[in-house]
């Protein structure tokens, strides 16, 4: 008799599985088949390094005829319009433009062709969605759906993604969408969360009249983007440049008070991937070499003193921070984050690396270790 329930269970939870497979594939399908599609969305996304929430409001339009896709993606601080063959990226705060070849997938991370390729990627790995009980949200009953795309430890530690979905019962279209993530840094100790929440609504489908994106005109007080000019970062032998940095008490520090010392000077801010994968290697060359003839400067010219403390607490730096401003910037040529300089005892740049790679921070441990000595 307990085989027969047993089996009996397995038999239901296979059916169960299968049928929360097949709302899934529908979703899909039903979606392919519209040809185009309005809608308002809103989101919350959480800062993959300093816990900071983002809001925005965008209108969406989603044109998807059996040749090309176009759409248009309008939020608070940009707009993004690709006509089928040119994508348009309108940035709102220098009121600039710039126009690229293909849509890239980060230009429509919000919006309702996201969550389907998530969908999709999901229905690929073979694993089961798990239909909780059904949601009511202004009284429009929503299926509730959970995916477990990855579920694992690591070091102790929960690693995994779960995807949360209301679609609604008779549209098929999503009204609410999360992703919970935790999980490491690639090759390093560093454990983070993702959390990302969207909301879809309004929505217009297949209306008979639509947009016309191939006609869309820039507003007139927009220019193009102009390319970054490359400046050389400093060079081998250069004296080091004078200019004040401030601890986050806000006193000023010449840095010319570290002469005698090898200094390692980091430009850094919170919210860079690269940055907090360099954390390790910079504790690690703390200490090692604490009580010697060496410092290491690591300036923020980005963030207030709060979320720097919250930052610094957070991933346990175990060496000062300082801020500056937008002058030292530009003396030490800072195209991006992070910048390294090492300096030897004389107040000379020995050498200069921008970005972060293990690579990087086995070289720099080597040239400090000879400037050392």
């Amino acid at each position: 008799m307990k085989t027969k329930f047993y089996f009996l269970c397995t038999f239901i939870l296979l059916m169960s599985a299968s049928a929360h497979a097949q709302i899934l594939e529908r979703v899909l399908s039903n979606f392919s088949e519209i040809k185009n599609v309005s809608y308002n969305s809103t989101s919350i996304n959480k800062d993959l390094f300093d816990d900071i929430y983002h809001f925005d409001t965008l209108k969406n339009l989603i044109n998807q005829p059996k040749s090309d896709l176009s759409y248009r993606f309008i939020g608070k601080r940009s707009e993004n319009i690709y006509d089928g063959s040119k994508l348009f990226s309108l940035q709102f705060s220098d009121s600039t433009y710039r126009i690229s070849s293909k849509p890239e997938s980060g230009h429509y991370y919000e919006s309702l062709l996201y969550v389907f390729s998530r969908i999709g990627d999901f229905l690929k790995t073979g694993k089961k969605a798990i239909q909780l009980k059904d949601s009511v949200v202004n009284n429009k009953s929503y299926a509730h759906l959970k995916l477990m795309v990855m579920v694992t430890i690591v070091k102790n530690k929960p690693v995994f993604t779960h995807l949360t979905l209301l679609i609604d019962k008779k549209t098929d279209l999503p009204y609410y969408y999360r992703n919970n993530s935790k999980g490491f840094i690639d090759g390093t100790n560093t454990y983070i969360t993702a959390f990302d929440e969207y909301r879809f609504t309004d929505y217009l489908v297949d209306a008979t009249q639509t947009e016309d994106l191939t006609k869309q005109l820039l507003p007139a007080y927009f220019s193009l983007e102009k390319p970054k000019v490359f400046v050389p970062l400093l060079a081998k032998g250069t004296a080091l440049p004078e200019t004040p940095i401030y601890n986050l008490d806000g006193e000023k520090i010449q840095l010319s008070s570290f002469k005698g010392k090898v200094l390692l000077i980091n430009f850094t801010l919170n919210g860079c991937p690269h940055c907090v994968n360099s954390i390790e290697t910079l504790n690690a060359f703390q200490e090692k070499y604490n009580n010697t003839d060496f410092e290491i400067v690591t300036v923020n010219h980005s963030d207030n003193k709060e979320a720097i403390l919250k930052y610094d607490k957070r991933f346990s730096i175990k060496y000062t921070t300082y801020t500056c401003d937008a002058t030292m910037l530009k003396k030490y040529s800072v195209p991006s984050f992070p910048l390294f300089y090492i300096v030897d005892k004389n107040g000379k740049i020995n050498s200069a690396h921008n970005g972060f790679s293990a690579k990087i921070g086995e070289q720099m441990a080597k040239e400090v270790e000879q400037l050392l000595r």
